[in-house]
């Protein structure tokens, strides 16, 4: 649905070559030859833009910008004028004019600032709106996304966390696998229990089995006191065991002999000292690959997968970057003290085409550079890494079209409409509910032709 634009001008010719031009540029066009009845304009009708003289009889452009901001603080007034002034500009942008254009080149610029007024407002909407569903995004302790990908994924982590079996998670470096692993035990009946997590790659191989198990003092050398290891660690909640499949065969033995035990000797110990721990493992392996080549034993990997959790790579859920992207903005806007408004659909677009080899942490990563690098109130496509650009830009089938078409636009309908039918058709209540302006929500009624009732 085309926006509407109310244009106050006194003068007749200049009114209509106004309201030509931006006929001609696909927008509805509602005319006002005075202040007086651009007044009742705005208390009766709903307008995206309003672009007003300054200078007439009786109501001013002044006035006329301070009716509309009273009837819609989200409206974007432009104001043009004949006989400009430092001061006139000052207040007007004080009061809220989006822009200040000057007689007579105002009508070539026209079209080109309302756009661009327009392409600014539709970005911090857009925000606003990924803002609200984020609030319905987070599905379990903090997981993100809409799309039937995590949809599932989440199934499989209230079931898994229903039960107290061992479960395998496998998934890409950087998808999630921990943030899976800690909703599994957050909504288990060891919430509130210890969540300890170690990962298996990241510890030196010789340090790895007292990490795990623990030594009693003289154990070796440096050894001065005895060190309970983290199986102790984590009794009676979670041991989460993350690259699970960097451990070495030896290692993998004697864990798994702890688990059939359910108690670990410390080194230089010899008492076993019980513990009742449900492990969580992941691995970005392959792991049937693993077992094959007897890098990683058989008879582990079947008390570890007892239910088996698939996280799947970014690029497989395309649906949910900008959702995640939006959360990761509000999170470091907040932390490098930057108010963003949002990112550009150019922006956008390049993060959906990308195949973010490095997943959700990648993305997460690009979205503090673009926030650390900023200069404006939003982040434009400059703020993203070169590889990023370059590796959109050869996903030709995903266009900013096809992506609006894969998701918001999809999206978007349903959610007001079951926002709406939520609050019995109560724009007001809906609006707060969504934490958007209400004018916002008006717009995007007229959008999708939803009614209040």
């Amino acid at each position: 649905m085309a926006e509407r634009i109310l244009v106050v001008e006194d003068s007749p010719d200049v009114l209509e070559a106004y309201a030509e031009t931006l006929s001609g540029g696909g927008y509805e066009v509602v005319k006002a030859s005075s202040g007086k009845v651009a007044e009742e304009i705005l208390r009766t009708s709903a307008l995206d833009v309003v672009i007003t003289d300054l200078k007439m009889p009786g109501i001013g452009g002044l006035e006329v910008l301070r009716i509309a901001k009273a009837t819609d603080a989200e409206i974007i007034v432009i104001l043009i004028t004949g006989f400009p002034t430092v001061e006139t500009a000052v207040e007007a942008m004080k009061v809220g004019a989006s822009d200040y254009l000057m007689k007579p080149s105002a009508i070539k610029q026209l079209l080109a600032v309302v756009e661009g007024a327009l392409e600014k407002r539709r970005t911090r909407e857009a925000h606003a709106f990924l803002r609200s569903q984020l609030g319905r995004s987070f599905m379990l302790s903090g997981i993100i996304g809409r799309s039937q990908a995590m949809l599932t994924v989440c199934d499989d982590i209230r079931r898994a966390a229903s039960v107290d079996a061992n479960v395998l998670i496998l998934g890409e470096s950087g998808a999630g696998k921990e943030v899976v692993a800690r909703a599994t035990h957050d909504n288990s009946s060891r919430q509130g229990r210890p969540f300890v997590a170690i990962n298996c790659g990241a510890i030196p191989r010789e340090l790895m089995e007292a990490e795990l198990f623990g030594h009693e003092r003289g154990a070796f050398t440096g050894a001065q006191f005895s060190r309970e290891g983290l199986l102790e660690a984590a009794d009676g909640g979670t041991l989460f065991l993350d690259e699970v499949g960097e451990l070495c065969v030896p290692l993998q033995a004697k864990l798994l002999r702890a688990l059939e035990e359910g108690a670990v000797r410390r080194l230089g110990g010899r008492e076993p000292i019980p513990f009742n721990v449900r492990f969580l493992a992941s691995t970005n392996r392959d792991i049937h690959e693993e077992l094959r080549k007897e890098r990683f034993r058989q008879d582990l990997f079947f008390r570890l997968k007892v239910i088996e959790i698939h996280v799947p790579p970014l690029r497989q859920r395309r649906e949910d970057i900008p959702l995640l992207a939006a959360h990761f903005l509000d999170r470091y806007g907040a932390r490098y003290g930057r108010r963003i408004d949002g990112m550009t659909r150019e922006a956008v677009e390049l993060l959906i085409g990308y195949e973010w080899p490095g997943n959700v942490r990648e993305l997460k990563n690009v979205v503090e550079r673009a926030v650390a690098y900023v200069r404006g109130p939003f982040i434009t496509t400059e703020e993203l890494p070169e590889v990023v650009v370059r590796g959109a830009r050869r996903q030709d089938r995903y266009t900013f079209h096809g992506w609006k078409q894969m998701t918001l636009e999809r999206q978007e309908k349903e959610f007001l409409e079951k926002a709406l039918a939520e609050h019995s058709g109560n724009v007001t209540q809906t609006a707060k509910a969504l934490g958007v302006h209400r004018s916002t929500l008006q717009r995007l009624m007229r959008r999708w032709n939803l009614s209040a009732s």
